[in-house]
């Protein structure tokens, strides 16, 4: 007998629908106590299935990508974020000469000249003292004499006619000493670092090592720009598309360079970067504020992005103060000039300068790096003095807390961007003029037609921004290089 016959079940054969193992038992419509769940072959092969099928795994793919870019945007974001902090620093850092320096309104100013009694603070008579007990406990014998032995400048060093005594020392109208140069190490706070006088690897040098910074600090606002560019990168074509569509215009997926008039669709293009970057001010607005804003916890006003959007929103002037403040003019410009210059490039090397990408790689790159470094040196001073002015709090709400910066900034705000660009070159980019005697009128005169007007200040992160360029063109050369001889 063989193998197959010795089974219980051999006799009975799986007929057409039958079963091997339930051999009387054949599956049929009207069998109510079964539901066939899984589909037969007739409806894994319809086209509505298929195509259902198609859609579950596109959406899958989707999520997957779109996570993916999220995590990757993230990871790239976490890359820049310190020369980000550090040119940011840079640019709202106050550097200027010391000759035109501008410190801030003094209301009464403290002096220890005794012949000049109308700038003199008023100290309290010596014999009250000597009546009442310093710690206001009578009968603890613990009093403050001002005599000539127990006052600490009154010593055999210094006489009443030392220039000490007739320093003035200015102070605001809590008492506080006002800081007479952003150089001056004594009266320096201790929550600000030196003036960054080199470029962005020092800035990031000397927030590593200062006190309630260090590594964690050049990762400021890093979530929030995080933020930025995923919504800028989800909106801007979103919105793109729409106008496209709304004005009957070709699709935003094409090129502006392969299109014969490009005018209504480069329209349609610097417009939703406008819109997009209107509506997402307030998270420059608070990155700015995150990076530039002191890390020490008794300095610091913003605990996140969220309390910031929270404080600002509370001090000054709710959601119409956090758009339409003295911010809005320079948000429109930036958010206008920018994408207006960094999408015609491609037009310019084709249409004006008739270089092709396909043919001559490496002239498009080169005149592509060209292009890109002229878009820095119109974009850059723009980026400096709205990032100044984003600084500025014109709160509306008297006692709150101060925002207290990691590097000095202009005591005296500016009133716009025509102040802030005209401050900017008159006060700040040029070396300090030190004024010696002996030096003839015109001497001086000539030093300080060159030195009043200076446009470094205005080009801080220059550098920066000129060796990524650099870097890009050199990796796009290489890049076409290979191609070509793999043509060959």
């Amino acid at each position: 007998m063989s193998a197959d016959q010795g089974h219980p079940f051999a006799g009975f054969s799986a007929g057409k629908g039958g079963n091997g193992i339930r051999p009387y038992y054949s599956p049929g419509l009207n069998n109510g106590n079964y539901t066939s769940v899984v589909p037969d072959a007739q409806s894994m092969t319809s086209p509505y299935y298929a195509n259902e099928y198609d859609d579950l795994i596109d959406s899958k793919a989707a999520a997957r990508e779109l996570i993916n870019f999220t995590v990757l945007k993230y990871l790239t974001t976490a890359i820049s974020s310190p020369f980000e902090v550090s040119k940011t620093l840079l640019q709202v850092q106050y550097m200027p000469r010391q000759d035109v320096e501008v410190t801030p309104i003094v209301q009464t100013s403290t002096t220890i000249d005794s012949d000049n009694e109308g700038d003199e603070q008023q100290y309290p008579d010596d014999s009250d003292e000597d009546e009442d007990d310093y710690y206001n406990e009578s009968g603890s014998g613990r009093r403050r004499r001002y005599s000539a032995g127990s006052d600490p400048l009154n010593t055999g060093t210094l006489d009443i006619e030392d220039p000490l005594f007739k320093k003035k020392l200015p102070v605001d109208s809590n008492g506080y000493i006002v800081r007479s140069s952003v150089f001056d190490e004594s009266t320096r706070p201790p929550h600000q670092i030196k003036p960054i006088e080199g470029g962005v690897w020092q800035g990031i040098g000397r927030l590593m090592k200062q006190p309630h910074e260090g590594w964690r600090s050049l990762f400021k606002g890093q979530y929030t720009n995080w933020l930025y560019e995923i919504s800028h990168l989800f909106l801007q074509p979103t919105l793109e598309g729409t106008l496209n569509d709304m004005f009957d215009l070709y699709d935003d997926t094409i090129p502006l360079v392969h299109l014969d008039h490009v005018g209504p669709n480069l329209a349609t293009l610097v417009a939703s970067n406008l819109i997009v970057g209107f509506i997402l001010s307030p998270l420059e607005l608070i990155r700015t504020r995150m990076q530039v804003q002191s890390a020490s916890p008794l300095q610091r006003k913003y605990k996140g992005p969220f309390h910031a959007l929270k404080t600002i929103i509370q001090e000054e002037g709710g959601i119409r103060g956090l758009y339409l403040s003295h911010n809005l003019l320079p948000t429109i410009l930036f958010h206008t000039i920018t994408p207006l210059l960094q999408n015609t490039t491609p037009l310019i090397i084709d249409r004006v300068l008739r270089i092709s990408a396909n043919e001559s790689p490496f002239l498009y790159s080169f005149a592509e790096l060209g292009l890109n470094t002229l878009e820095v040196i119109i974009t850059l001073p723009l980026d400096t003095i709205r990032k100044r002015l984003q600084c500025q709090i014109r709160t509306r709400t008297p006692g709150n807390k101060r925002f207290e910066t990691v590097v000095a900034t202009r005591p005296v705000p500016y009133t716009g961007i025509a102040n802030a660009a005209y401050c900017i070159i008159k006060e700040e980019g040029g070396k300090p003029s030190n004024r010696k005697k002996g030096k003839s009128s015109s001497a001086l005169q000539r030093q300080s037609i060159l030195t009043d007007w200076s446009l470094r200040g205005l080009y801080h992160g220059f550098n920066m921004q000129c060796t990524s360029n650099i870097v890009l063109f050199f990796l796009h050369a290489i890049n076409g290089i290979e191609d070509d001889y793999e043509e060959f």
